[in-house]
């Protein structure tokens, strides 16, 4: 009796051991198995944020880029993903996905995908609008700062017909077919832009002409009408051309002030009686010959009109060929004292042994001195020998 119970506790011990060592390790099973699961989804959290993270940075970098005016729908496309893409992300929860859960880890992603390649979209249609349409949008860019007042509905209404064509771009993603679209709004901005300039220069130097009185001074007025014409043209063919169009209206302002001067000069002359004509004679000719006496001392008072021109004429060519002549002495005079200091230097070097440097300087400034000194002379006793001649 008493080896069987002792049978029968050896038994149960074993019994009470062996299950005591069967759920301690299923315990350690347990829990690898929810280490597994929580990496898992530590991983799948770390995923989703990354992707997401990525199409939130390219996000921001596209408010900088104006995808609302080069890629209108897809911009739109964007916004709409992003906010759904956020809303998912917010929810997703890897332990709690399923039909009754939160979002799967698939739908979430999807959603990235989908706003990433709106973002794509985005990019690519910049891209194809900038490079089909870059002078016109140049153009747009140059004028807007231009443009007021009168000009100011042209240019929306240029506007808007650009961004119909970029939408049209857009749906077909290709510029294929719309060249002439294009064509046409470099056309209107080429005419904006030509009206512009013509509204600030060529429309102040026409209303200023048709002030003047065409049958008072007809041939003055003919020139005018040509140089306004050179304007106008030298406008429509190249309105930014500021270097040519500044020359021109040079021109015509030095044509206007002559016209208005000969203008009062004919009225002058209209209001004199014909018995007084000698006044008119006497004006013109007492105004040269007055000239050339304070000029060259010479009275050309008994000369023809004619006469005292040709005089003034002659008189001034061969003042200014003294003045040449002169001025080439002079420029005679600099390169003698040039060599003469280079002779001094060379002579100077021969006592730079046995000078020191400051004796040296000495020497030699004293010579260039006495070289200008004696020059200066020269030249003045030539000039006055050339006025005593004269």
């Amino acid at each position: 009796m008493k080896k069987t119970l002792c049978a029968a506790m050896l038994i149960s011990a074993a019994g009470l051991s062996g299950c005591a060592s069967t759920e301690s390790t299923q315990s350690d099973v347990d829990n690898s198995n929810g280490a597994e699961v929580m990496d898992e989804a530590a991983l799948a959290i770390q995923k989703v944020k990354a992707l997401a993270e990525h199409v939130e940075q390219q996000y921001e970098a596209g408010k900088n880029e104006d995808y609302v005016f080069f890629a209108p729908d897809s911009w739109k496309k964007i916004n709409s993903a992003v906010r759904s893409m956020r809303t998912l992300v917010a929810k997703f929860d890897p332990n709690d996905q399923g039909f009754f859960g939160g979002p799967s880890e698939s739908k979430v992603t999807d959603k990235i995908e989908e706003a990433q390649e709106a973002l794509d979209s985005a990019v690519r249609i910049k891209t194809l609008v900038s490079v089909f349409l870059t002078q016109q949008l140049a153009d747009i860019n140059y004028l807007s700062p231009l443009v007021h007042g009168q000009w100011q509905n042209e240019l929306n209404d240029i506007h808007e017909s650009t961004a119909d064509l970029i939408e049209d771009i857009e749906d077909d993603e290709s510029t294929e077919g719309y060249e002439k679209s294009s064509a046409k709004i470099q056309a209107r901005l080429l005419q904006l832009e030509i009206r512009i300039v013509k509204s600030n220069f060529y429309t102040p130097l026409i209303q200023k002409m048709k002030k003047l009185d065409k049958k008072l001074i007809p041939e003055t007025y003919a020139q005018i009408q040509q140089r306004i014409v050179q304007l106008k043209d030298a406008i429509e063919l190249a309105p930014r051309d500021q270097a040519i169009l500044d020359v021109i209206i040079a021109h015509v302002e030095d044509d206007l002030r002559r016209a208005n001067n000969v203008t009062t000069e004919v009225n002058w002359i209209n209001s004199i009686d014909s018995s007084e004509s000698e006044k008119i004679a006497l004006r013109y000719r007492d105004a040269i010959a007055t000239v050339a006496f304070d000029l060259f001392a010479k009275d050309i008072s008994s000369l023809t009109y004619i006469e005292q021109i040709a005089y003034f004429d002659n008189a001034l060519r061969h003042k200014l060929n003294q003045q040449k002549v002169l001025n080439d002495e002079q420029a005679e005079l600099i390169i003698s004292l040039t060599e003469k200091v280079k002779g001094a230097l060379i002579e100077t070097d021969g006592l730079v042994d046995g000078l020191s440097d400051g004796v040296t300087d000495k020497l030699v400034e004293q010579q260039i001195v006495t070289d200008l000194n004696r020059i200066a002379t020269d030249a003045n006793v030539e000039t006055l020998t050339s006025s005593l001649e004269e």
